[in-house]
């Protein structure tokens, strides 16, 4: 149909195309064939952040720099060659002059040859719509997609930690397990472990995998003593999983480290604290040749591997103890003013014993201590004025000594010896001392404990050691041992309950079935189940020969 069919005159056509050229959301340019611009819309004029006569009869070089000039015009001239229609990807710096930083945006561009009005090819004409927010999306979903695979990876590690106990393994087992299966992943080019030695300057039986000698050299470099600023320090002593980022630019890295890992080809990495409990056990460092890959989640994964590492271990060090017929027996002496039994036991000429302990609410730790000679209402003051007592409560006192309940913040020397795989056997204080007796398995590296104990403690003194027999109760004896602790009626309350479901949940029969089944009233029957309960504990928990 002609503009004279359709009722508009040339110029009035000429307005309608300049219209829907220039309300377009996208860029149209032509360029000729040297790639000097000559035509841009107003969506191309504000893409680029500048006026229309200022880009035309300008190249891509002049807008955008002689790098991505060079890929533009390679795909002009495919263009310009086969006279074919092009689409193609291409990020652009698209905001002020060359090399002051602007932003980089990226364009999707259909590009077709031009002819003039003879049929010459005169240059190129093309359609670029800004695609920028589009890629954002699709890399955010894939970089989600990358961080939960991640994720999935170090759970994997997780659970494969876990079931390496089956097994019996030693300490350095575990820890080679673990770094054998994050370089595994081929996440991560580097994984090791290592512990601060005693001069607390230098990392020690650090073994892993991926190490070459020029990291082992590396990694001999880092300083992890207190004070030193350097992440595996911060993660040693604080208890706080570090990442970087980026090793170019992190500070905190000796200039000697920096370098050697650089060299190496890594550019982020992270040291997670081997912990339980109030216990460091050592480090867990992991390096990666991709710049900032430990996200928020995935550093809260390594932070959550570190102390399963640590609970593993612990574990370990437990059954090794547990499995031990011979033993060595350490007796700690501690004074000074940092421990409220020792404070408590000289200001208030008293004997505190431990009776036992559990774990309490917060990370705190419940401490049961009967303590004669004083009266409970002086505990009571003392302990109301020290900061790591969160509370003191009086559970009973039968004259002759007051069993206290006290919520405890901080660390301990009890707690310390059993995250190190002893069992303490006995915490007398007396007179400003303190005396704990505790077990270590036979093999067990005695000295490190000590130097550890020693390190957190220093006030604490090792007053002897010694060898010896442990006395392990089959279960057959246990029986034996609870069977003779038992009235005819405790035994008979006992046996009728646990037979009747009066320790499932919910109930099976109550207190008031059983009691009548046995043809006695409900009072008596609490008072024998309560007994033969009390019996069953004293016995379990083996109250009068092993404390606590």
């Amino acid at each position: 149909m002609s503009d004279s069919d359709s009722g508009n005159s040339p110029s009035e056509h000429t307005r309608q195309l300049e219209a829907i050229v220039q309300s377009s959301p996208d860029a149209l340019l032509v360029k000729d064939t040297d790639g000097r611009y000559q035509f841009a819309n107003e969506a191309a004029a504000d893409f680029l952040d500048r006026d229309v006569a200022d880009v035309l009869g300008r190249t891509d070089a002049d807008l955008f720099g002689e790098v991505s000039a060079r890929d533009l015009r390679e795909q002009e001239l495919q263009v310009l060659d086969a006279e074919t229609t092009e689409t193609f990807e291409e990020s652009l710096p698209i905001e002020g002059d060359v090399g002051d930083g602007g932003d980089e945006r990226v364009f999707e561009t259909t590009c077709s040859p031009y002819y003039d009005a003879d049929g010459d090819l005169a240059g190129t004409m093309s359609i670029c719509r800004d695609v920028t927010d589009r890629k954002v999306r699709e890399r955010t979903l894939e970089d989600q997609r990358d961080e939960l695979a991640t994720l999935d990876r170090i759970n994997e590690v997780v659970q494969e930690v876990i079931r390496t106990l089956i097994g019996e393994p030693t300490r350095a087992e575990i820890e080679q397990a673990v770094c054998d299966r994050l370089v595994d992943t081929e996440l991560y080019r580097t994984a090791w472990t290592g512990e601060p030695d005693p001069s607390g300057s230098k990392l020690t039986g650090v073994a892993g995998s991926g190490l070459s000698e020029k990291a082992l050299a590396v990694i001999d470099a880092i300083d992890p003593s207190e004070g030193s600023g350097e992440p595996a320090a911060s993660a040693y002593h604080d208890q706080k999983t570090e990442a970087v980022q980026s090793i170019r630019d992190d500070a905190t890295l000796p200039e000697d480290v920096r370098e050697g890992l650089l060299d190496l080809g890594y550019h982020s990495g992270i040291v997670v604290p081997i912990r339980y409990g109030d216990t460091t056990y050592g480090l867990l460092g992991v390096g990666t040749d991709r710049p900032s890959a430990f996200s928020d989640r995935e550093v809260d994964a390594f932070d959550a591997l570190g102390e399963v590492i640590g609970f593993t271990i612990n574990a370990v060090k437990h059954r090794r103890l547990a499995l031990s017929d011979t033993v060595v027996e350490l007796t700690f002496r501690l004074t000074g003013s940092e421990s409220f039994y020792v404070v408590a036991s000289e200001q208030l000429g008293c004997t505190i014993r431990l009776e036992g302990m559990a774990a309490g609410p917060e990370g705190n730790l419940l401490f049961y201590d009967a303590i004669s000679g004083v009266d409970p209402e002086a505990v009571r003051d003392l302990a109301d004025d020290w900061d790591a007592v969160e509370d003191a409560r009086l559970v009973n006192d039968d004259g002759e000594a007051a069993l206290f309940e006290f919520t405890v913040s901080g660390s301990s020397l009890v707690l310390t010896l059993s995250e190190y795989g002893a069992k303490p056997k006995e915490a007398i204080s007396e007179g400003g001392e303190a005396t704990v007796v505790a077990e270590l398995p036979a093999d067990a590296d005695v000295r490190s404990v000590v130097e550890q104990i020693r390190a957190r403690f220093p006030e604490v003194e090792l007053a002897a050691k010694r060898e010896t027999e442990r006395n392990v109760q089959t279960a057959r004896e246990f029986r034996h041992d609870l069977d003779q602790r038992l009235t005819d009626a405790q035994r008979t309350a006992l046996r009728a309950s646990y037979f009747a479901g009066y320790y499932e949940w919910p109930r099976d029969s109550t207190a008031e079935d059983i009691a009548a089944s046995l043809g006695i009233s409900s009072p008596t029957f609490h008072q024998h189940i309560r007994k033969a309960q009390r019996e069953l504990l004293c016995t379990f928990f083996d109250r009068d020969a092993d404390r606590p």
